[in-house]
């Protein structure tokens, strides 16, 4: 029988996988279809840049939305499993239960059901700032499942985003501090959520 120091780092490996497979399908999924679309929309580097920051921040406000009305909806069917990744917070087998996708299906199925509407829009309204929100996309969710995967299992993070950090990637932190601070509030939601549902009644 398994000890639990090793059944915690068989789970560490499992959601090390986890993560990477749901990093390479965020770059298929988005990135290079946003990269490929560059060469069938007008496009310029104003429209890029302003679709990579409506990318980021629709990102962060979709993210906002089902984690704070869908997974976390009394007796809904999301919201069953989404309680499964509470109830081992703590437990040797939390590494395996941080990734924001049950599987990379999840994450191509995410971005191809948001990809059709942006498109429809950006055809409708003739914007051409789609490719730049397909890379904003993939940034977000990137990033957003290290900052979730580094404060459960208490990795490092740069306190306030490093002075070294903000200047490689100025650009892309400001948009990203709203991200954060969204995810360190739904951490400790979770936390609470997580520690009232597993506490002993009575």
């Amino acid at each position: 029988m398994p000890t639990s120091t090793e059944v915690r780092e068989i789970a560490f490996r499992h959601g090390q996988v986890k993560k990477r497979n749901n990093a390479i399908v965020a770059v298929l999924s988005g990135a290079l279809p946003g990269v490929t679309l560059t060469f069938y929309f007008p496009s310029n580097w104003e429209r890029w840049l302003l679709g990579l920051v409506i990318g980021l921040l629709w990102g962060n406000a979709f993210e906002y939305a089902y984690h704070r009305w869908l997974l976390h909806r009394p007796r809904s069917p999301l919201g069953k499993g989404h309680l499964e990744h509470h109830a081992h917070v703590g437990t040797p087998e939390e590494p395996e239960h941080v990734s924001l996708g049950k599987s990379p299906l999840h994450i191509a199925v995410l971005f191809a059901s948001n990809g059709i509407v942006v498109i429809l829009i950006d055809l409708l309204l003739g914007l051409w700032i789609t490719p730049g929100i397909f890379v904003g996309w993939t940034v977000y969710l990137i990033t957003a499942e290290e900052i979730h995967w580094r404060i459960h299992l208490n990795g490092w993070l740069p306190p306030g985003l490093s002075a070294s950090l903000v200047l490689i990637t100025w650009p892309i932190t400001i948009f990203l501090i709203p991200a954060i601070t969204s995810f360190c509030r739904s951490s400790t939601c979770c936390w609470e959520t997580a520690v009232h549902d597993v506490s002993p009644r009575g």
